[in-house]
């Protein structure tokens, strides 16, 4: 066997199997001493009797005591503690010896087991249990009652001395021990090497914090009882995984580089339970052979060499490999599926006779779970298991561990276990990584593909794991020594629950150990599922470690304390720890990928890393924002700092030291989960309870900020800046205030604890506070007004104390700004509604309305130039431009106040509200390359809008006479600028335009009508209101706008039967264009025909508006009518005037068509008046294809 240095693993691959028909492999873990040993084989007749001349060298050197030596006390669990990453890993942890008597049992049915079973998640602890060692200690007196009632009196006296176990090593051991220590070579023993040292707790390269260490025996000036082995091995026999403890003396020279020594009386023959000793032995330690010395009464005979396969075979020794694996893996599924509950203690027991290996349940029996001598090593080691589990980022079980671990141990006696426990499960629901703009918790309680710890082995129920094996929660059997108490189901009664494994069959083969359902795991719900939830347990947590900490005593005086730790903190940094350059720094390793040569065997554990791995990989990505919907306003954690102190860790002793450190870390979750839930209740608009997390996370900092250790968890402008954010949006929800103020109220009895912690620590941890940020003095707002401009005395505050984020801030404000600058405007105009109502406006009334107008334009203003001048301080180009149209904007709106005509004011502001449009898309640049579309569209889109309104203002003026051009030029503009792009508003950009269109062809035909003298003018005129009208028409007729579209048409009907007038050589071609243009309002007419009743619009009534009576459809179509009518009579007379023979044709024609025209019936329905004439005009159709 090769050399083994303290941390390395040496793996013999399964081909090199000592015994090729067992699978079998084993790796080193620890080894106290050197291995293999030199040795020399002994002359004949060399007396071993006589002590050797490295007597106590060889003792010492080599681990030969151990062999002398019988362990006592829970050596399982000092190996749990040796090796943490193994809990839940392996199945068994256990020293050799118990293993072997196990696995000897269907060859030795008159032997005794008496054993204690402890399981730490999947792990099964196994300790040797001296029953007469234990009886006779006075804290197990309830045990004691049990077993000489149901136990002793049913023994013989000669079964009850086969109970006690020898308390000295036979005189077969002490030769046994002489007989090695005359074996090792003498050059050896020259040079002594000096015992390994036990290997140290390797704690992984983490940010995490420090956390106290279990205290791993019950007082401190007791020697350890637990035995220390000579190696500790990681053995794989069949599917079983095992971490065990082996003393067996290892040798080797170089004809048999790995051997195992052993003496043997030449008269005996080795008898089976021997043998198995021998081979287990051999393959636990992976030792491909063993040398057998025969002796006659201490005096060498011989030697003889044999492979350990070969072992199973020998004469008189022979047994089965094979039922040895069945006897362990039936032995597993009984054990796994009994005991199941993690911090109870249980006794497997069999007496000399006993057919039935029963399981006890002592947790039953005990009174009180203090009173079992087991429960604070079973609650420490379930504490280091979860503490190394969560530093190494496999939490997918602590949860359920940290609850037992605070269920087990006193609060009084252990205070800095349970508050770290109650820590590490705060940290588990909301971890110190958490973003609380996007807490993506990953529940890393739940499989992702439906596997779990508990799928190898069968449900308890299944009958194919043991005859005798039954349902754990349900019933007991029939070996059940309380039966009658349990069957009463007196709760308060201890009924012990015992189940046992019958002995005959235990040697077969298992049934099935993986075919049966799968079990769910016991407790192995997940964290929580909703925010709201995990942040409550994880205060609930956090609360109860401070709580536990008060438990925590100090001996010294607090202010002689205080100040020494403060002297240690600065000492530290000014003296940082430097590295050692002959030192080499240790690197977190692990290999990249599996070897190949277990995969069958470690199926489901692999793939049980390899989620844990792709779990952890997530879980450190913590600093890449792959959503980019998270709020940037949000509370941030300060990640570029340590999140933990970064002083050292305390002394174990140090209560004071310890004291601090949890309380630091406990109110730092706290903080986390406050600005989390508070961030939560914003973004659910819930800003009552916002306010109220933000208030408690900011005394919790405040605290943090001026203890002896400071730690910043959340950024005090990112608190303040977030309640200006709730103040602005109760602005917008006012009429939800009086709820909001019941959320802010309403604490839950966690809050109102963790309140009065907080106050408390204040006073006692905090001398002098030197940081007044987070002084919030949080109160509610009286009026919508007064919640904006606290929201902006808030960002402007949080900007001064802001490190990196003070332009954000500024831009909320200057946000919050343009809002209340919009508020005051709207104000603005309804006072100024007001005020134009009053029918004398020197009246006091009216001249109170008219300076509060005054007030708010003027307030409005200042809002809007400081919003400005912000986003011109910031850079932002797109919220500068948003503002331009804001001010323009606001100088329509004053412009609007002026109730002169287009006065020189009025066409002032209008100009310089056209400036500020201009500037902004100068700014912007380009719609293709400005970056901001949706912000240029806009502005665009109100430059399009007050060019509309200015033109409409200046062409309803009684001077519009003398504006056509720039009313002219002004609707093109507004044209150029309105967009008719396909998007979610191209229907009120169309409509627009087509508004714009029929402006310009009122314009044009204003002007057309007003010109007398022909020439080209009046030509240009005409054509130009012919043409827009028929834009109009064409772009109403597309947005199925029945009003505005016969508008247009009889607009256009006008223009024609105005040349007409004017010109009679046009005059018949100007009125049969009018007939066509009537004629060709059959979609529109169908389009109202067709129209669903909901969508039929009221009954005409009066307008204030002229053109708004115009649009209305029943006054359209009686005009329609009318002007059917007329134009027709007109066409017909013209034509009697004359005496060619064509216009007797179309005399006839029309008055075919004038006859047709009717039958039109006049309703009030509009949908029968509109049906009316589509009917007619079908029939004015078929007329005119008659005449063709």
């Amino acid at each position: 066997m090769e050399d083994v240095e303290n941390d390395s693993e040496v793996k013999r691959t399964k081909s090199r199997s000592p015994s090729p028909g067992i699978k079998s492999t084993a790796v080193v873990k620890y080894t106290a001493f050197q291995s293999p040993v030199g040795y020399a084989r002994l002359q004949c007749n060399t007396d071993l009797n006589m002590p050797p001349s490295n007597w106590g060298a060889a003792i010492d050197s080599y681990g030969l005591r151990q062999i002398l030596t019988r362990g006592t006390g829970l050596s399982s669990f000092r190996m749990a503690h040796m090796f943490p990453d193994c809990v839940g890993e392996v199945d068994v942890i256990s020293g050799a010896e118990c293993i072997k008597k196990l696995l000897k049992l269907p060859y030795q049915p008159n032997g005794t087991v008496s054993m204690m079973v402890h399981r730490v998640e999947n792990t099964l602890l196994l300790d040797d249990f001296d029953v007469y060692d234990y009886l006779m200690k006075s804290e197990w007196s309830w045990l004691k009652d049990f077993f000489y009632e149901n136990i002793l009196k049913t023994m013989s006296e000669q079964e009850r001395m086969k109970l006690m176990l020898s308390p000295a090593p036979s005189t077969t051991l002490q030769l046994t021990h002489k007989f090695l220590s005359h074996s090792v070579t003498q050059n050896q023993v020259a040079e002594l090497p000096k015992p390994q040292p036990l290997p140290a707790i390797s704690t992984p390269m983490i940010t995490g914090p420090f956390l106290p260490e279990p205290e791993t025996k019950e007082k401190p000036e007791e020697p350890p009882t637990e035995h220390l082995y000579n190696r500790n091995v990681l053995w794989t026999f069949e599917d079983i995984h095992m971490l065990i403890g082996s003393d067996l003396p290892i040798f080797g020279d170089k004809d048999r580089p790995c051997v195992s020594l052993r003496l043997r009386d030449a008269r005996e023959p080795i008898n089976v339970l021997t043998g198995i000793d021998y081979w287990l032995d051999n393959l636990m330690c992976n030792v491909p052979e063993v040398l057998m010395c025969y002796h006659l009464d201490g005096i060498v005979q011989k030697y003889e060499p044999m492979k350990t396969e070969d072992l199973p075979n020998m004469e008189n020794s022979k047994f089965s490999p094979k039922v040895i694996r069945n006897v362990a893996q039936n032995i597993l599924s009984f054990l796994k599926s009994n005991a199941t509950k993690s911090g109870h203690t249980y006794w497997l027991f069999k007496g000399p006779h006993d057919d039935v290996v029963k399981l006890y349940d002592l947790t039953s029996l005990c009174p009180d779970s203090l009173d079992n001598p087991f429960t604070t090593p079973v609650a420490m080691l379930l504490y280091r298991v979860a503490r190394n589990m969560r530093m190494t980022n496999r939490s997918k079980h602590v949860k359920q561990l940290l609850e037992h671990v605070i269920k087990l141990l006193k609060v009084e006696r252990y205070p800095q276990i349970v508050a770290s426990s109650h820590y590490m499960l705060a940290d588990l629901y909301v971890p110190a990584t958490t973003n609380p703009a996007d807490p993506n918790f990953n529940d890393e309680n739940t499989e992702s593909d439906g596997e779990n710890e508990f799928s190898e082995y069968p449900d308890p129920n299944d009958e194919n794991i043991c005859d005798q094996s039954e349902n754990l929660d349900k019933t007991v059997d029939s070996e059940d020594l309380n039966e009658s108490e349990s069957q009463n189901n007196d709760e308060k009664s201890l009924a012990v629950q015992i189940r046992g494994l019958a002995l005959k069959e235990i040697g077969d083969r298992v049934k099935d150990t993986t075919g049966g359902p799968k079990r769910s795991n016991p407790g192995g719900e997940a964290t929580g599922k909703g925010l709201p939830e995990r942040c409550g347990k994880a205060l609930h947590h956090a609360l109860q470690g401070l709580l536990a900490l008060h438990n925590l005593t100090i001996h010294k005086c607090k202010e002689e304390e205080r100040e020494r730790i403060r002297q240690q903190i600065i000492t530290e940094e000014q003296h940082p720890k430097m590295a050692n350059p002959y030192e080499p720094i240790k690197m977190s390793y692990e290999p990249i990928s599996q070897t190949k040569s277990n995969s069958k065997e470690h199926t489901s554990r692999s793939r049980r890393r390899k989620r844990e791995r792709k779990t952890s990989e997530k879980t450190y990505n913590y600093l890449i924002e792959s959503n980019s919907n998270i709020d940037k306003n949000a509370i941030q954690v300060l990640k570029e700092k340590k999140v933990y102190p970064t002083w050292h860790e305390p002394n174990r002793n140090d209560n004071f030291a310890w004291k601090l450190h949890l309380k630091t870390l406990l109110y730092e979750n706290i903080c986390l989960a406050y600005a989390t839930l508070a961030e939560y209740s914003y973004a659910e608009s819930h800003y009552g309870f916002s306010l109220k997390y933000i208030d408690i996370a900011s005394r919790c900092q405040k605290l943090l900020c001026n203890m002896i250790i400071k730690s910043n968890v959340v950024d005090a402008s990112c608190l303040i800046g977030r309640v200006g954010d709730n103040y602005f949006q109760m602005s917008k929800n006012w009429p939800c205030l009086e709820k909001y103020k019941q959320q802010f109220q309403m604490d839950h009895d966690t809050d109102s604890k963790i309140r009065l912690e907080i106050e408390n620590d204040l006073v006692e941890e905090v001398e002098n506070i030197t940081v007044d940020d987070f002084d919030l003095d949080i109160s509610f707002p009286t009026s919508e007004i007064s919640a904006m401009l606290w929201s902006c005395a808030l960002y402007s505050r949080a900007a001064g104390v802001a490190r990196g984020r003070r332009g954000e801030l500024l831009r909320r404000k200057a946000s919050v700004t343009n809002e209340l600058a919009v508020r005051y405007m709207n104000d603005a105009q309804q006072i100024y509604a007001k005020y134009a109502e009053e029918p004398d406006q020197q009246d006091p009334k009216a001249k109170l309305l008219l300076k509060q107008f005054t007030v708010m334009s003027r307030k409005s203003l200042e809002c809007l130039d400081e919003a400005t001048d912000i986003f011109k301080q910031v850079n932002d180009i797109p919220n500068l431009a948003l503002l331009y149209c804001n001010k323009g904007r606001y100088l329509r709106f004053r412009a609007h106040c002026d109730q002169a005509a287009f006065s020189n004011e009025k066409r002032r502001l209008y100009s310089e509200a056209e400036d500020l449009y201009n500037t902004a898309l100068k700014l912007l640049g380009p719609r293709e390359t400005c970056g901001a579309t949706s912000v240029w569209e806009l502005v665009a889109w109100e430059l399009s809008c007050h060019l509309y309104t200015k033109a409409v203002v200046m062409q309803d003026s009684p001077e519009a006479c003398t504006e056509v051009a720039s009313v002219s030029d002004a609707l093109k503009h507004a044209l150029k600028h309105c967009l008719l792009s396909p998007g979610p508003r191209q229907y009120l950009y169309q409509f627009r335009a087509a508004m714009i269109y029929h402006r310009l062809g009122s314009l044009y035909h204003s002007q057309y009508r007003i010109t007398q003298e022909e020439g080209p003018r009046r030509r240009t005129l005409l054509n130009a209101t012919r043409s827009n009208y028929e834009q109009a028409a064409n772009m109403f007729a597309s947005l199925e706008d029945a009003g505005m579209f016969l508008t247009v048409q009889m607009e256009h009907v006008a223009v024609l039967e105005t040349q007409a007038a004017v010109s009679p050589n046009l005059k018949l071609k100007s009125l049969q264009s009018a007939v066509q243009l009537l004629r060709q309002c059959h979609s529109i007419m169908k389009l109202l025909k067709d129209k669903d009743p909901v969508e039929q619009k009221e009954p005409p009534r009066p307008e204030d508006n002229e053109e708004r009576d115009m649009q209305n459809e029943y006054n359209l179509l009686s005009l329609y009518e009318n002007r059917l009518h007329f134009i027709l009579k007109s066409i017909i007379q013209y034509c009697r005037g004359k005496t060619n023979k064509d216009y007797e044709k179309i005399a006839d024609l029309y008055k075919k068509l004038y006859c047709a025209s009717l039958k039109i019936k006049k309703d009030n329905d509009i949908k029968s008046y509109a049906a009316s004439i589509c009917d007619v005009l079908l029939s004015m159709d078929d007329i005119s294809k008659e005449f063709e």
